[in-house]
């Protein structure tokens, strides 16, 4: 299990935007907090979205060519 999925998210609002994760919760209640790197959480700090099928191959047909395999991949 992912990190992630232990512990809880949160948002927070005001002098500080975005989606965190609670990293540690102390008896006191403090809470230390963490930015949440998931895919969805980046996308929404950054405005974007996942491309549509047209728009990925769209941009397969324009820089495919260009595009090499992972590192050790053939």
């Amino acid at each position: 299990m992912v990190r992630e999925q232990l512990m809880g998210h949160v948002k927070v609002t005001g002098a500080v935007n975005g989606r965190y994760i609670i990293s540690d919760r102390r008896p006191d209640g403090a809470l230390t907090l963490e930015p949440d790197t998931s895919i969805e959480a980046i996308r929404e700090r950054t405005g974007t979205r996942e491309p549509t099928a047209e728009e990925w191959a769209e941009f397969e047909r324009e820089h495919g060519s260009q595009m090499l395999p992972p590192d050790g991949d053939n």
